[in-house]
C-alpha cells in the first residue's frame, strides 16, 4: 500500500473517532451510579417480589402489546417523534435529529455504564416462569435503557413542543412498561430509568452545546410552523 494511502486511512480513522466521541454531550465517567436508587440484591425477597410482578403482568399481555414492544425495541429518535409528528423526518429537520442523536448517544453511554456497575440480571434469566416474548436484549437490566431513552426523548421534545408534552410523556410510559411485559425488565428498572432520565435532563440543560443545538432545533421547528 502506498504511503499516501496509509496516511489517508489513519486520518480517516482519527476523524471518525473524534466525531463519534463528539456526539455525546457527556459520558458515564461524569455520572455517579448513585444518582439513582440502589437496586435490590439478586435472590433477595425484593428480587422475588419483582419477579412475581413480571409474571403477573405477562398474564395480562395481549398481541397488540407484543407488536408494539417489537416496534419499540430499536429505540431511535424516530420511534418517539413520529408517534406524535409523523411528518417530521431527518431529511426535513436535520438540526432536530442532530440534537436527538446526541442526546440518545449520551443516554446510552451513561445507562450502559450504570448497568455494568450494578450488574442486575434480566428477569428471563432469573426465573424460567418468565417468558421471552421478543428477541432478548443483551447485558444487564438496571436501569432500563428504553425507559431512560424514551423519557429523555420525550422530555426534549416536550421542551421544543410543550403543547405535545403529555403525549410524549404518555408514550415514554408505554415504552417502559412494555419492557416489563415482554420479560426484559423488572418494574424497579423502570423507576431507575426514569430517575436517570430526570437527572440527565438536568445535566443537559446546563450544557452549552446542548443549549445551542436545542435552539437550532427550535428555530427549525418554528420555521416549519410546528411551534
Amino acid at each position: 500500500m502506498k504511503l499516501s494511502k496509509i496516511f489517508s486511512l489513519i486520518f480517516l480513522c482519527v476523524f471518525i473517532n473524534k466525531f463519534a466521541f463528539a456526539e455525546k454531550y457527556f459520558g458515564f465517567e461524569s455520572v455517579s451510579p448513585f444518582v439513582i436508587d440502589k437496586p435490590f440484591k439478586m435472590n433477595s425477597k425484593e428480587h422475588q417480589d419483582q419477579i412475581s410482578q413480571v409474571i403477573l403482568m405477562q398474564k395480562n399481555i395481549d398481541l397488540i402489546d407484543i407488536d408494539q414492544a417489537l416496534e419499540e425495541k430499536q429505540l431511535r429518535p424516530e420511534t418517539v417523534v413520529n408517534h406524535v409528528y409523523k411528518k417530521i423526518t431527518r431529511e426535513k429537520f436535520p438540526n432536530l435529529f442532530t440534537l436527538l442523536d446526541r442526546v440518545g448517544d449520551t443516554s446510552r453511554d451513561v445507562t450502559n455504564g450504570i448497568k455494568d456497575y450494578w450488574k442486575i440480571s434480566r428477569p428471563f434469566e432469573s426465573d424460567k416462569k418468565i417468558e421471552i416474548l421478543i428477541s432478548p436484549s443483551k447485558g444487564y437490566c438496571y436501569p432500563s435503557g428504553h425507559t431512560t431513552g424514551g423519557y429523555i426523548y420525550a422530555n426534549v421534545m416536550g421542551l421544543l413542543t410543550p403543547q405535545k408534552n403529555q403525549e410524549f410523556q404518555d408514550f415514554a410510559h408505554q415504552i417502559a412498561w412494555h419492557r416489563v411485559q415482554v420479560g426484559m425488565h423488572y418494574p424497579q428498572d423502570l423507576q431507575g430509568g426514569k430517575q436517570l432520565a430526570t437527572f440527565l435532563i438536568g445535566g443537559l440543560m446546563q450544557n452549552p452545546q446542548f443549549q445551542q443545538d436545542l435552539q437550532k432545533a427550535r428555530e427549525e421547528l418554528k420555521k416549519a410552523g410546528i411551534v
